[in-house]
């Protein structure tokens, strides 16, 4: 049988506006977000017998994920619902990006799933298709299925490929820092239920971004909101330290290089912090801030090509 190998990228949240909760207990958001390439490796193998999905780290040894929230088992059976896949296989999954981390790695990978079945066993599913049946497993999910820059709406799965006049995702880097602190059960959910209406924001930010990306210019930090900042440094103990620690190896990293420091911001629902920086910049505030028990990358983005790709093995 025909392995087959794609990537699951990590998506970062450039913007992330929260406008209002809806009366389904949703709550529509405008969003900016691009896809980085730390990034876990999935592969694909179609068999006879049982499926089987294994998750390791990059050193072999295996990551634990429980069983009740394995978002690739929820996507194959998701999809088995919508349109029968002859046969079963094994899936198997190299972890980079950290577990609960505001960076999408769960979704990412059901994308990356999702994407892998299509093409393995042929399924007669368009772009539409696969989009549709990963909103039924994640707001995330749409947008890692589209890769690349990418407009989120609704709750986060209206999404629309980002098009400019010339590469936006040229010349920046991300540097992405990720403490080791205790993060709350349903993490996301209360994120949003910590929401006052304060934090709400009209989407104007993301507007902005989109007419500046659209035009061929690299974001900046300054271009970069997130409606969770705020209830983030509430509700995760050890967040604030991080975030002040991160500050200052931005700060002291610009000041060596003579460019303006910027002040971190939260991904998505954290507890990762992130800074758009020149990638010299980036380069030497990881070395500022490298922590044993912390997890510090410094990543570029992906175009939509690179972070879908599909390839035979």
């Amino acid at each position: 049988m025909t392995t087959w190998t794609t990537v699951g990228a990590a998506k970062l949240n450039l913007t992330l506006e929260v406008i209002g909760k809806r009366e389904d207990g949703f709550h529509d958001l405008a969003s900016v977000a691009v896809s980085l390439d730390l990034v876990d490796d999935i592969r694909l193998t179609p068999a006879d017998g049982q499926r089987s999905i294994n998750y390791r780290d990059p050193s072999g040894r295996p990551v634990s994920i429980e069983t009740s929230d394995d978002i690739i088992a929820r996507a194959w059976s998701t999809l088995e619902q919508r349109c029968p896949i002859p046969g079963a296989g094994s899936v198997e999954v190299v972890k980079r990006i950290p577990v609960t981390s505001g960076l999408g790695g769960g979704s990412t990978d059901a994308a990356a799933f999702l994407r892998l079945a299509r093409r393995a066993w042929d399924l007669p599913l368009s772009d539409d298709d696969l989009r549709h049946i990963g909103a039924e497993i994640g707001s995330d999910v749409p947008v890692c299925l589209l890769g690349g820059p990418v407009r989120m709406a609704g709750r986060g799965e209206r999404v629309a490929p980002l098009t400019s006049r010339s590469d936006p995702t040229i010349d920046w880097a991300v540097l992405l820092h990720r403490p080791e602190i205790p993060v709350p059960a349903a993490k996301t959910a209360t994120m949003y239920r910590s929401l006052r209406s304060s934090d709400f924001r009209p989407g104007a930010a993301t507007e902005s971004l989109l007419r500046t990306m659209t035009s061929g210019t690299p974001p900046t930090q300054n271009d970069c909101v997130n409606s969770f900042d705020r209830p983030a440094r509430e509700v995760m103990q050890g967040l604030a330290n991080a975030w002040r620690r991160m500050g200052t190896a931005v700060a002291n990293a610009s000041i060596e290089f003579g460019v303006e420091p910027v002040t971190p911001l939260l991904a998505g629902a954290g507890p990762t912090l992130f800074a758009i920086l020149r990638p010299d910049v980036a380069d030497l505030a990881a070395e500022h801030l490298r922590d044993p028990f912390g997890f510090t990358y410094v990543a570029r983005p992906l175009a939509r090509e690179e972070a879908t790709a599909i390839r035979a093995v």
